[in-house]
């Protein structure tokens, strides 16, 4: 495989880690990283800075490691918000759509969700699996819901489509079906508020059979 800027981007939009696209175009990891820096160099040479694009490659943090680190303030956070997370380039200040899932083992049990994350050109650019600990199915749908949302408000969203299979979630979040749980009101506050810093912010249902890539990855992380 030539090993090409647009080559390696396209791979990397396409959620492939730089170990897979070493592999694929039989060469060193190094190799790959140099490629990716170049491309950096020329976004920023080339583009303005209120359309530069911000690329993130494979940040993953297991969530032990971030309870237990000694970091503080915003880097912690954004530790927090990016745990499981493999992203490529994401465009600041413009459209995601984001498919959205949560799973518990037991219910509750092991629990896991899984998030993808769609640019407005139809390219898939970042995936979240991560390990929430010991909660119920709501619980990790809400979880996932408020990642996405925070996820979204890092990139300076404007516009923002989130869809799930939840029926509930949607309902409850566009004011059909109120919210009797306490533990679960908590969360549906703060993805509420959340939502209102988006500009422009959608969540929608739809059948389990469209929402396969976030349901795999939350069921994977909840093992």
């Amino acid at each position: 495989m030539l090993l090409s800027i647009d080559r390696v981007l396209k791979l990397l939009a396409e959620g492939k880690s730089l170990e897979k696209i070493a592999e694929m175009a039989h060469c060193s990891v190094t190799d790959v990283v140099e490629v990716v820096e170049e491309a950096i160099k020329i976004i920023n040479r080339h583009e303005k800075p209120i359309a530069r694009k911000k690329i993130i490659i494979k940040k993953i943090v297991d969530p032990d490691e971030i309870r237990n680190s000694e970091g503080t303030g915003e880097n912690a956070e954004i530790r927090d918000i990016f745990a499981g997370a493999e992203l490529s380039t994401i465009p600041l200040n413009s459209s995601l759509t984001m498919y959205i899932d949560g799973a518990s083992s037991g219910n509750p049990g092991p629990a896991g969700i899984g998030i993808v994350i769609i640019d407005q050109d139809d390219r898939q650019v970042g995936k979240i699996s991560s390990y929430i600990g010991k909660r119920t199915n709501n619980f990790a749908e809400y979880t996932a819901l408020i990642r996405a949302l925070k996820v979204a408000l890092y990139f300076k969203t404007k516009v923002l489509k989130i869809r799930t299979d939840s029926e509930l979630i949607v309902k409850q979040m566009n004011g059909e079906y109120k919210v009797r749980n306490d533990q679960i009101k908590k969360l549906y506050d703060q993805a509420s508020e959340l939502k209102k810093s988006i500009k422009t912010c959608k969540i929608e249902h739809i059948p389990r059979t469209f929402n396969d890539k976030a349901d795999y990855l939350a069921k994977k992380a909840a093992q």
